[in-house]
């Protein structure tokens, strides 16, 4: 965030000593274990515990007029030693073909959607419990934060990056320390690798109400002028990283701030109502032009915010409603390599900035059937030939589509305003931990340019979740 933002937060340091209880901080070590649940080998006694599960996929996916096969195959390793130290293994090997909507996916940014440059996709890390407050992970890996189904802070869609993680808790708090390093796939020169610290502090007030302060800041570890490599001041794990930058004198990198919000309504059912805030930039100062065509609209006020609902109706049934909206040239920066990004893929929302959605996720549950439908209607505004309108966040954000540094009236939606249904019903029969399923994707794209239709159906069986399909 520009210094025109600099606000203190240190009162919210204060907020560290209450009491309360959360869960929007989601790492793969939390999430990849429960899939040791149905292992297919164990191994015990008093002090390991090895267990291991083979990951499989295949699966046929045609349209009109193409047809592919795929398949995926992989292994999960756990061992976990003294109910102290956990390594963990995930890996992942994809082979075949793709369907359109993803193989347009792929030529556009030079890598595998959620894998990377290439169809291997390997996870690792280490997490050691140093006592009953501390825990320490280190690997390779990927983070969630947010209760929704998209995160506008960090989201788990792009490929596993190496990351530090320090988790602290103190009664019903949660702190969380994460040092990473990216990669900008696309530079080959200087300037490839970046840095970056994420603080998130969960604070729950009772058994409903939970609030959630993020921050992150993001630096290139080489320039063409200089070569910081990781700035080990950003390693203070309590203060905000202005003051830092402030008192290092330094180039500014890109900070980010938010809020994640989270209320209980029902225990019972599971019925909560979340949301979260995101300001990259807000500049008060220039809020207006003095041109009186333009009284709002300055291209570095960059925030996002997302409301959403989700509640399991009976047993069988659960449902999600969710609203984003990510005003344009969020997540990007006047330096490129800067932005909000790890290997060509977003690290918060898939679609980048510049757009609004409304989403709807419906499963139903019956003894061995399940029948999951998720519906999504977005309007993004594209960029035009040789212009920049705020959607693409490997685009400088000075380069402005009104006028450079100085833009003013932008609105969400500005540009090729484009218009996407996506609908995906799947039905699913369970038996022996193994997926057998058949999937729907239809997609259709318009605005005052062009217009798109894509329709493809698949089958296949899984013995883990896996998303064939692209939501966008």
């Amino acid at each position: 965030m520009k210094k025109h933002f600099n606000i203190s937060f240190s009162l919210i340091f204060i907020s560290f000593f209450l009491s309360g209880q959360t869960s929007s901080f989601y790492s793969n070590s939390n999430v990849n274990l429960n899939e040791f649940n149905s292992n297919n080998f164990t191994f015990l006694n008093k002090k390991y515990n090895i267990s291991s599960n083979k990951k499989m996929a295949s699966f046929s996916s045609f349209s009109e007029k193409e047809f592919f096969f795929s398949h995926l195959y992989g292994l999960g390793l756990h061992i976990k030693y003294a109910n102290k130290l956990n390594f963990v293994l995930n890996t992942e090997i994809y082979a075949g073909d793709f369907e359109n909507i993803n193989r347009q996916y792929i030529d556009s940014l030079s890598i595998f959607p959620g894998f990377g440059p290439s169809k291997n996709m390997n996870q690792l890390y280490f997490t050691y419990q140093y006592n009953r407050n501390i825990e320490f992970d280190f690997g390779k890996g990927k983070h969630f934060i947010g209760s929704g189904y998209h995160s506008l802070l960090l989201s788990k869609n792009n490929s596993p990056y190496t990351y530090f993680k320090i988790s602290t808790k103190f009664g019903k708090i949660q702190y969380y320390n994460l040092f990473t390093t990216f990669i900008n796939h696309d530079m080959i020169d200087y300037g490839r690798k970046k840095h970056a610290t994420i603080h998130y502090l969960d604070i729950a007030f009772n058994n409903y109400i939970s609030l959630g302060f993020f921050e992150a800041i993001l630096w290139q570890s080489k320039s063409i002028n200089s070569n910081k490599g990781f700035e080990f001041a950003y390693m203070n794990p309590i203060i905000f990283y202005r003051p830092v930058e402030f008192s290092m004198q330094s180039n500014k990198g890109n900070a980010l701030m938010g809020l994640n919000f989270n209320l209980l309504l029902n225990q019972n059912k599971d019925a909560n109502i979340y949301s979260q805030l995101l300001i990259d930039d807000v500049n008060i100062s220039r809020r207006k032009d003095q041109d009186a065509n333009y009284s709002s609209g300055f291209f570095q006020n960059k925030i996002a915010y997302q409301i959403g609902a989700k509640t399991k109706l009976n047993d069988k049934i659960k449902i999600l409603i969710e609203y984003n909206h990510v005003q344009p040239y969020t997540y990007g920066h006047r330096t490129v390599l800067q932005n909000y990004s790890h290997m060509n893929e977003a690290l918060a929302h898939p679609l980048g900035a510049n757009f609004k959605e409304v989403i709807s996720v419906l499963k139903f549950n019956y003894n061995l059937i399940k029948l999951n439908l998720k519906f999504f209607r977005t309007e993004v505004g594209l960029d035009s030939i040789s212009s920049h309108f705020g959607q693409n966040i490997f685009l400088s954000d000075f380069d402005a589509s009104t006028g450079g540094q100085y833009s003013y009236g932008n609105f969400n939606g500005q540009g090729v305003l484009t218009t996407i249904y996506s609908i995906q019903p799947e039905l699913i029969y369970s038996i022996n931990n193994i997926d057998l399923f058949s999937s729907i994707f239809y997609r259709f794209k318009k605005s005052s340019n062009f217009s798109s239709e894509d329709l493809c159906f698949s089958f296949g069986f899984r013995t883990f979740p896996f998303q064939i399909h692209r939501d966008y």
